[in-house]
């Protein structure tokens, strides 16, 4: 196995250079961790032919060291006919009454319209080291009227103790209702994996999105039931979830919660399974889109493991993989040397700070509390040029213990009127300048940012946020041809701060700061 301490270019987040890792589907097997996912074909960006992807698997004991299959668990169908010669999409793993382990998955075909339907592939033991594929769709019986067949998929199989079977839940839309608010959960039963009966009435539609995707439903010990899925189009885009009683609901928003959303739009189709050795938490993994010639895609780097839980009102809470942090980021990382504690001020003006990274580190952690603030607002600074372009992490405080954390695009772009006046006509992404907001974040305990080339991931107060930044040199795995031109100060021949700090009208004191970094050298080798 391919320890990430000992092989730094080992690829957890991508199945290679040219290919992007997608929708991941985890299982806990023997308290081994096995994750499939699915990745694109190689030099593809946008769709179908992007979409045309196959199932990979990554498998390890501690989520340290990883060893990745050298042929794909699943791959389109060879025949024009087969329901996934277009894709082998998004499903679920199972450990089956046989003991072996079961896929149901999602196959695409652009020949009969893009009809989605769920397959099942079945392996001959329980580690899932060899799949083999039914030629046809599932058999289903019962009344489908209610819902489309266009948009049926990313099966999620489970065992339901209560009622003595099997239970899929599958992202679709109703047939009729508005027509942007028709997203669905169908379920459908089965005693034995093979003969599935659809419930005639949606199993969760709340009315507020275009297409649900990738759901599981999972209970901890506190008793909770929790259906996760991801809304690409709605109100809090990303991985939400919902809390019930019950395996039936009614499922709940989470209130102060962000919608029950966990990160925001680009950490995306994120699923979980348990812990091993503890069953009060769960390990969630989720890519982190590329952006490619200016338009964000479907697929990208898989974000590092991420460790959920439940607190003492049912809330799920996110942290980082402390075992994963600390196996690519360990002590022996080369230390920036900064004092412990930093304190900035001014009153009626906003100063800065920015850290000695170097020019282009490739990877880097920071981490630290913050001790008091009494500002404006105040944050963190990410390859940001000597015109205060770049992007920011901003603090509202809110009370004493709570802030509103919002990821923003500096500057935002101008009206029309004053764009024209001035001729500066700067970017309008579709996230906006306020890239992505958590309303009410706990800021009493430990901040983490983690860089890793220009994958951002941020951990505070049981949320995160995660963004591609633009390139600003280091190593990059984005095709060439395609990667994103968009690279801040650096396309006005300008030089780039990689990580400062910034205080609005106020007073601000950090402590307990920490920055370990992992730069490239000259000639493409790493150092720690």
């Amino acid at each position: 196995m391919h320890s990430l301490i000992d092989h730094p270019t080992t690829r957890y987040s991508r199945p290679s250079a040219n290919q992007a890792a997608a929708d991941a589907i985890p299982i806990l097997v023997d308290d081994e961790y096995h994750v499939f996912h699915l990745s694109t074909p190689p030099n593809t960006i946008r769709h179908p032919p992007r979409l045309r992807s196959s199932w990979s698997c990554l498998r390890s004991r501690d989520l340290i060291t990883w060893e990745r299959d050298a042929t794909d668990a699943l791959s389109p169908g060879e025949d024009i006919e087969s329901p996934d010669a277009d894709g082998a999409w998004t499903g679920s793993a199972i450990i089956g009454l046989d003991g072996n382990m079961h896929i149901f998955y999602t196959g695409y075909n652009l020949s009969q319209g893009g009809k989605q339907v769920i397959l099942h592939a079945h392996s001959n033991n329980r580690r899932g080291t060899r799949f083999a594929k039914s030629a046809s769709p599932i058999r289903i019986s019962g009344d489908l009227s209610q819902f489309e067949d266009i948009d049926f998929r990313d099966a999620h199989v489970s065992w339901n103790e209560a009622d003595g079977c099997f239970w899929m839940l599958v992202a679709t839309r109703l047939r009729k209702g508005p027509y942007w608010t028709r997203g669905c959960l169908a379920l459908l039963v089965s005693p034995d994996l093979e003969d599935w009966t659809i419930e005639a009435e949606p199993f969760y539609a709340p009315n507020d999105m275009f297409c649900p995707e990738c759901p599981e439903i999972f209970t901890l010990p506190n008793g909770k039931w929790y259906l996760a899925y991801s809304r690409f189009h709605a109100p809090d885009a990303g991985t939400v979830y919902r809390i019930a009683d019950s395996p039936r609901g009614p499922f709940r928003t989470p209130r102060g919660t962000s919608g029950g959303r966990f990160d925001a739009r680009r950490w995306y189709a994120a699923k979980s399974c348990p812990k091993a050795g503890d069953p009060n938490k769960r390990i969630y993994f989720g890519w982190i889109a590329d952006k490619l010639d200016g338009q964000w895609s479907w697929g990208g780097d898989m974000g590092m493991p991420r460790e959920v839980s439940a607190d003492e009102n049912g809330h799920l809470v996110v942290h980082p993989s402390r075992e994963y942090l600390d196996a690519i980021f360990p002590a022996s990382s080369l230390q920036i040397p900064i004092l412990p504690t930093l304190e900035l001020r001014n009153e009626s003006s906003t100063t800065t700070r920015f850290f000695p990274t170097g020019r282009h580190p490739r990877d880097y952690r920071f981490e630290f509390s913050i001790l008091s603030a009494d500002a404006a607002s105040f944050g963190l600074m990410f390859r940001t040029n000597n015109d205060m372009e770049g992007h920011r992490l901003r603090f509202t405080s809110t009370t004493s213990s709570s802030s509103e954390m919002a990821l923003l695009r500096c500057p935002p772009p101008l009206d029309d009127f004053w764009a024209d006046q001035y001729n500066q006509h700067l970017p309008r992404d579709v996230d906006g300048p306020e890239i992505a907001r958590h309303p009410a974040v706990d800021v009493r305990g430990s901040i983490v940012v983690v860089v890793q080339s220009n994958v951002l991931e941020i951990f505070a107060g049981g949320k995160s946020i995660s963004y591609r930044l633009p390139i600003t040199g280091g190593m990059d795995v984005t095709p060439k041809d395609h990667r994103d031109t968009d690279t801040d100060g650096e396309r006005l021949g300008q030089s780039v701060h990689e990580l400062g700090i910034f205080v609005e009208d106020g007073s601000l004191v950090l402590a307990d700061m920490s920055l370990r970094c992992r730069v490239l050298r000259e000639g493409g080798n790493e150092t720690k």
